[in-house]
């Protein structure tokens, strides 16, 4: 091994992924053809974000040693952060086909099973690689991430027990056994985990968003949403569906309901109202409680420059959504109602956004700048007193419904 791919391994270990791909560029300068500098090259990219890159070298690596397991083994490992998992899934089949008694591929196997939400399978990967290596901490963590989904969280706990007693300074099973405490809805010895992790690892975003979630969750109202969130979570990507699909059809019987049996409104309307919050806060929770741990002289340090971003744009839409509300009682103009649910809508829709990344974000952005154009101009028109404003707020409606669906169809990581 050259003494620049030396460097570049030893960088990497100590996180220094910009001099190790500066490295890794000086050992292909002397060896263009090497797929060891290559493999390293792409590890040091994909440290750094620059993912498509990082895939590019991963798959020269793997056609100049077809072979070699390794070089398969970092051509999933980057497809898995690209949020390619079906050909992730495929690459570190091939790596273990090649040598099937490497506990780090199977490891890496779990991962992305979790990814595809196949629970059952993770946990099957992650003992596989625990029988070939029982010290294998990584694994055991990834067995322990399998078992609460599968709602086994007993022994999730004692996974990442069994983790922290062979390395307790290793800041991801700290993050690990906070969300653990999570999942039991023990968001204060959660909190305890999550410090830890971040004193080991001030880097590490599992354990900073663990931390968020577990001081959000402080609120009671927030505790009850992040309970739904980690039980539909735990859930099938097909159960999800049907339980979106069974919301939906659920509210459309309540109100038939309520419009058949008007004695009944004082039952029906304060069960739809607290139903329509919930299916609010479901798509609102997460920008919303950020915005107010922005006042808290700690939450606000834990918050990354994106959730305060969201948080922002949330923010003005939703006071401008609450303004509304204040003309419609105060001047009682309709005018106002109108501007509320639409603003209240929008507001949906800008927290839908922020939970995608990449292309996924530019295209819900696009729908909701599309949605607010097409509910201006509606707006305008019925104050104006023109008909083709109903037309508009019709188009707004069945707009906002495809926007879920596709919301939901662009599912983040």
């Amino acid at each position: 091994m050259s003494m620049h791919l030396e460097r570049a391994r030893l960088l990497l270990a100590q996180s220094r992924p910009e001099d190790a791909e500066r490295e890794s560029m000086l050992a292909l300068s002397q060896q263009p053809d090497d797929p060891q500098a290559l493999a390293l090259l792409a590890l040091s990219r994909l440290e750094q974000g620059k993912k498509e890159p990082a895939l590019e070298a991963a798959r020269n690596a793997v056609g100049l040693a077809p072979d070699e397991p390794f070089y398969h083994s970092v051509h999933a490992h980057v497809l898995r952060e690209l949020e390619r998992p079906d050909e992730a899934f495929r690459a570190v089949q091939e790596a273990l086909r090649l040598d099937p008694a490497d506990a780090n591929q199977f490891s890496l196997l779990a991962s992305i099973e979790l990814y595809r939400h196949r629970w059952p399978a993770a946990l099957e990967a992650a003992e596989m690689a625990l029988a070939l290596n029982p010290e294998h901490v990584g694994a055991a963590n990834l067995r322990a991430m399998a078992l609460v989904r599968l709602g086994r969280k007993a022994e999730a706990m004692q996974s990442v027990d069994y983790a922290l007693d062979r390395a307790p300074e290793d800041a991801f099973s700290h993050a690990n056994q906070g969300w653990n405490l999570l999942h039991r809805n023990e968001p204060a010895r959660a909190q305890e985990h999550f410090r830890e992790a971040l004193r080991l690892d001030p880097e590490l975003d599992y354990a900073r968003e663990g931390m968020l979630e577990a001081l959000k969750a402080r609120n009671p109202v927030y505790r009850g949403m992040l309970a739904y969130f980690l039980w539909l979570g735990r859930q099938s990507t097909r159960f999800q569906w049907a339980f979106i699909i069974g919301i939906f059809f659920g509210s459309r019987l309540a109100r038939s309901l309520s419009e058949s049996q008007p004695e009944l409104n004082w039952l029906w309307w304060p069960l739809l109202g607290l139903f329509y919050l919930f299916v609010y806060l479901s798509w609102t929770a997460q920008p919303m409680f950020n915005l107010l741990l922005r006042f808290d002289r700690f939450g606000r340090h834990v918050l990354s420059a994106d959730q305060r971003t969201a948080s922002t744009w949330f923010g003005a839409v939703f006071v401008a959504a609450v303004g509304c509300v204040g003309w419609w009682l105060i001047g009682k103009n309709e005018a106002g109602f109108l501007g509320a649910v639409i603003l209240a809508v929008l507001s949906v829709c800008v927290a839908a956004t922020f939970t995608r990344r990449g292309r996924s974000r530019l295209i819900l952005a696009a729908t909701t700048a599309a949605l607010g154009i097409v509910a201006t101009v509606g707006a305008v028109l019925i104050v104006a007193d023109n008909s083709l404003g109903l037309r508009f707020i019709t188009m707004f409606t069945l707009g906002f419904i495809g926007f879920q669906l596709l919301a939901n169809s662009l599912s983040g990581k």
